[in-house]
């Protein structure tokens, strides 16, 4: 027989997820930032905090995205294979650490002679992380130094005359390598990093050997081991996270009614609106919804109608990366968010599942008498829970406590609180 003595419960699940600004991937936890954007002379500013700055040793040329030869704006023209660019400078932001990743585009369009370094922290003999191409041209490694041994992710194929984007994270136990988006490589290794002073080589060791043969761009040091969904934002479908985003922090994610109006805003990485240009209704991606009305109110802020005719409904939103270009001729970062249509609960627009339970009814077990408004009148012999159909394990408790779950078909095996008061 079945004892109702439990309320009858909804069941929620809830997930932070659904307004997503991406911009410049944790832009928080950059140590240091090179976009090589300057497009001429000698040097690159580091966008985070102050010095290091890139030096471009003799023989280094700008690359540009109007021909294909710069991811973003400018980059590094390396495809002469005869030079590269450095820091000789020592800085603790240069050093790998237990929460450390470093990201950067590259390109290449020859095959080395002999191995290449795409990136080189190095002191000596000895390099703390490495980027290298191997010989074939068609394959690389990321490579760290731990306790005296290098651990390195095995050739990861790529394919020269495109873009990709490498990434690599060390969070004091896990190396990880990324290369567009994806994880290729994972490994435990517990040994404490090595640290070295040394320079930090772009394209080359920092003393100019190994040298590639192509273009890098937007190089970026963190101090935070990035998750795969950080590199994902990063990749986003290969347009990559340089410019600015749509922000979404006015939108009513779980509203009453449809239709609704949507307004939304580009804004650069200081929070400031961003005018932008070459953006249309072509751009806006929505599952679950139809799109009507769309509007430029200004060069940065735009707005469009949703409708939806099924309630409850879930609504997927996402602008892509590159669906438009700042003032600066910087294509744009994604963003997404969901909106909820449908019942109002607690944080709905964040919800991932709901089970109201509402259709359950107690039935009467065969062979037993069922008294739905039955309650105990004496606890002094503690009532048992049956917990599954089976009818193979008990709970049983004293007063308010939880003593004993025993498997009735095997009456040696049970657990018991260590706290009997919990």
């Amino acid at each position: 027989m079945i004892r109702p003595f439990l309320p009858i419960c909804k069941l929620l699940f809830l997930a932070i997820f659904c307004l997503s600004v991406n911009g410049v991937t944790r832009e928080s936890d950059l140590l240091l930032r090179w976009s090589f954007d300057e497009g001429s002379g000698s040097n690159s500013q580091n966008l985070i905090g102050t010095g290091l700055d890139v030096f471009l040793h003799p023989g280094v040329i700008w690359g540009s995205e109007a021909n294909g030869t710069a991811k973003s704006g400018y980059s590094l023209d390396l495809s002469s294979g005869t030079s590269r660019a450095s820091i000789e400078t020592h800085d603790a932001r240069l050093q790998a650490s237990n929460d450390f990743s470093f990201l950067f585009w590259f390109k290449s369009n020859g095959t080395p002679d002999d191995f290449a370094q795409l990136l080189s922290k190095r002191e000596g003999t000895f390099s703390s992380y490495f980027v290298q191409i191997d010989p074939n041209g068609g394959s690389l490694k990321t490579l760290f130094r731990k306790y005296g041994t290098y651990y390195d992710t095995g050739s990861i194929p790529f394919t020269p005359n495109d873009w990709h984007l490498l990434a690599a994270s060390h969070d004091g136990e896990k190396i990880s390598s990324y290369l567009d988006g994806k994880l290729i490589y994972e490994t435990i290794q517990n040994d404490p990093i090595f640290v070295e002073e040394g320079s930090l080589g772009i394209g080359g060791t920092a003393d100019g050997g190994s040298l590639f043969n192509g273009w890098i761009d937007d190089l970026r040091i963190y101090g935070k081991a990035l998750s795969p969904e950080d590199i994902q934002n990063a990749w986003s479908d290969g347009d990559g996270d340089f410019g600015p985003a749509p922000d979404f922090s006015s939108l009513d994610r779980s509203p009453s009614s449809m239709p609704m109006t949507i307004n939304f805003v580009f804004r650069d990485s200081s929070g400031l609106e961003s005018p932008v240009s070459g953006f249309d209704l072509s751009d806006i991606s929505v599952d679950g919804a139809t799109v009507s009305n769309f509007i430029q109110n200004s060069d940065s802020n735009y707005s469009f109608d949703l409708d939806s005719t099924d309630r409850p409904n879930r609504i997927r939103l996402r602008i892509p990366a590159a669906s438009a270009k700042d003032d600066l001729n910087i294509t744009t970062s994604a963003a997404e968010t969901v909106i909820v249509y449908g019942d109002i609960v607690t944080r709905s627009e964040d919800l991932v599942g709901w089970w109201t339970f509402d259709e359950h009814e107690l039935l009467q077990a065969s062979g037993s008498t069922f008294d739905p408004n039955w309650t105990p009148q004496d606890l002094s012999n503690p009532p048992v829970l049956w917990l599954d159909a089976n009818d193979s394990s008990t709970i049983t408790s004293t007063g308010n406590a939880l003593t004993e779950w025993r498997d009735k078909l095997n009456p040696s095996v049970s657990l018991q609180p260590t706290n009997t008061g919990q």
